[in-house]
């Protein structure tokens, strides 16, 4: 048996929940709603004999809709801080490893590839740059008469230890490469993941 008012109480509470949820995001209202209405018709199938005063008693169980609102809302705001308090780790791609190899065979690409990823810190990225930018500059010609007046007094002081000197100047790629992959491995989720053009489907 259903109650007489039934459909003009049940629409009207979910009226009212629906007007006080105007406050959360459509989704999460309309989720609000839908499990509203599910405990609704689950607590009538119970009922022997429907009356109003029984959906009332039903309804005041519930809730105010304001409470059920200001509660849903809570709980928004809590799944929300969590996520801030602890957000998800960032997943590095091809990007990031194209820049590590290009750094050691072609700097100034790897340099471009660098700044352009967005897993790296500007202080990774700055500290790597300078590191790669040694070796290029004393490989290219057009940087010699800028290096040439600072390098050669230095070489000259050091005297027998200046080829060891100058080939550790020249494998500052290589560290540049190497520092940047241990902050990838620390700050990471430690997963390959292709993206762009070489994701797969």
């Amino acid at each position: 048996m259903i109650a007489p008012h039934a459909t003009h109480i049940v629409e009207g509470y979910l009226a009212r929940l629906e007007a006080e949820g105007a406050v959360l995001p459509a989704d999460r209202r309309r989720e609000l709603i839908a499990d509203v209405r599910g405990h609704i018709t689950e607590a009538r199938a119970g009922l022997e004999q429907e009356t109003d005063a029984d959906l009332l008693n039903v309804l005041d169980r519930l809730g105010q809709p304001a409470e059920l609102v200001r509660a849903a809302m809570d709980g928004s705001v809590e799944a929300m801080r969590a996520q801030q308090a602890d957000p998800p780790a960032l997943a590095w791609n091809w990007i990031e490893g194209a820049a590590i190899l290009l750094l050691i065979l072609a700097w100034p690409a790897g340099a471009i590839l660098v700044w352009l990823s967005r897993f790296w810190r500007t202080r990774d990225k700055v500290v790597a740059t300078v590191l790669g930018a040694v070796p290029f500059s004393l490989g290219f010609p057009l940087f010699a008469p800028l290096i040439g007046p600072i390098l050669g007094p230095l070489v000259q002081r050091l005297g027998g230890p200046a080829p060891l000197f100058v080939g550790a100047l020249g494998l500052l790629n290589i560290v540049a490469a190497i520092f940047l992959a241990v902050r990838l491995w620390q700050n990471g989720d430690r997963s390959w993941q292709l993206t762009g053009p070489w994701a797969r489907g």
